[in-house]
């Protein structure tokens, strides 16, 4: 059973109201923010790209979202507390992994890693999305882990075959850089051996 696209849990609180465009419902103290009000469009798509059926693409993982969106998900979020359900906990982490700031990708795999531990059917979802958390921070060996546990039961998933090769990409190239920066380092410290050398030697002389 996949993540469905809902911003926040329709109920009888009067000061809910159902959003005529998405369908989400909303507190009308939300929406009276109209920068908060012109950005329910994107999450519309935002929220349907987490349906477990149509896990999104690294790409998709490197456009943030807007303060105004991101700051709706963390009002939900919080205003659910001790009793947050699997679906906002889920917004939220996602927004978070797109974030751009590290802090915020980090706590966006805390609250996933949660997820991993507390909803074993939400499991599937949250090692691709582990995944692309810790491909953005760079942890590309934990990165690899859960993408290749994903890939173990779903060896044809389209998203997690290209999100590997670009953790591969990505290792290579470091790995490729760090054997340059090794490599300068080696000829430095030989340069500058060899003009100790002959500096020795001449005060020998």
């Amino acid at each position: 059973m996949g993540l469905s696209p809902v911003i926040l849990p329709t109920t009888n609180d009067p000061s809910l109201h159902t959003h005529p465009h998405t369908g989400f419902a909303t507190h009308l103290a939300y929406e009276r923010e109209d920068t908060v009000v012109k950005n329910y469009l994107v999450f519309a798509s935002f929220l349907v790209a987490m349906s477990s059926d149509n896990l999104p693409y690294a790409a998709d993982a490197e456009s943030p979202l807007k303060e105004a969106e991101l700051e709706v998900l963390r009002r939900q979020y919080d205003r659910e507390g001790q009793y947050v359900s699997v679906q906002t906990k889920f917004n939220y982490a996602w927004g978070l992994i797109k974030s751009d700031k590290a802090t915020d990708q980090r706590y966006g795999i805390k609250l996933l890693t949660e997820i991993f531990r507390d909803a074993p059917e939400r499991r599937r979802e949250c090692l691709y999305y582990l995944a692309l958390g810790n491909y953005k921070l760079g942890n590309y060996a934990e990165a690899r882990r859960y993408n290749d546990l994903l890939l173990e039961k779903e060896n044809k998933n389209m998203q997690a075959m290209s999100l590997k090769g670009l953790i591969e990409d990505r290792v290579a190239k470091e790995g490729m850089l760090g054997v340059a920066i090794l490599s300068g380092v080696v000829i430095a410290a030989g340069v500058m051996g060899s003009f100790l050398y002959k500096g020795l030697t001449k005060r020998r002389d």
